[in-house]
């Protein structure tokens, strides 16, 4: 038993342990001589590193078999997706022709507009004429307003100037009057 020596192995689970390994002397009469119980042992750590790999095995296949399922069920999304892609051309293309057909009508619009907006100046400009003629007629009776007032500014005027020439005439009786009274005359008021 002196001449074994033991490492360390992991399993397939990633467990360390520690497994006796035969030396070259052990191969010869010795080795032969080994116990059932030994042999037993050795057979159960067998057993058990190949039921780790087993296990590690069954590991590997079961995601095998899942990136296959996932696989194939991508394969059958894509066939599925080859008529909806057609699906989706098709209103691509239609959404195409319903912008341009927009486009167009956007471009329709903004001629009616222009179109609209000319003729609305065309119409002010024509009832702008019309309130001319109505202007026209006030400016003609504010005229005539006018002349009344100016006439009667003059007469103003001519009534002022009267009664200034009949103040200086009535400042002049009084000066005579009182120049008569003062030299010794007798006058009557």
């Amino acid at each position: 038993m002196a001449n074994r020596d033991y490492r360390i192995e992991r399993d397939g689970r990633g467990r360390e342990r520690l497994v006796r390994s035969s030396s070259h002397r052990e191969g010869g009469s010795q080795g032969r001589g080994r116990s059932a119980r030994e042999l037993l042992n050795d057979a159960e750590e067998r057993i058990e590193m190949l039921n780790g790999e087993i296990l590690s095995l069954q590991t590997r296949l079961s995601y095998a078999q899942r990136d296959t399922w996932q696989y194939q069920t991508i394969v059958n999304e894509h066939q599925q997706c080859r008529p909806l892609r057609a699906q989706l051309d098709a209103q691509v293309r239609e959404v195409r022709r319903l912008e341009d057909l927009l486009a167009d009508e956007e471009d329709a619009n903004a001629r009616l507009r222009h179109k609209n907006e000319e003729l609305k100046e065309k119409y002010r400009l024509f009832k702008r004429g019309s309130r001319e003629e109505e202007f026209k007629l006030r400016y003609e009776e504010k005229l005539a307003e006018v002349e009344v007032l100016r006439r009667r500014l003059a007469e103003k005027d001519e009534l002022l100037a009267l009664e200034t020439r009949i103040a200086d005439k009535n400042r002049t009786i009084v000066y005579l009057k009182d120049y008569l009274r003062r030299h010794g005359f007798h006058v009557a008021d």
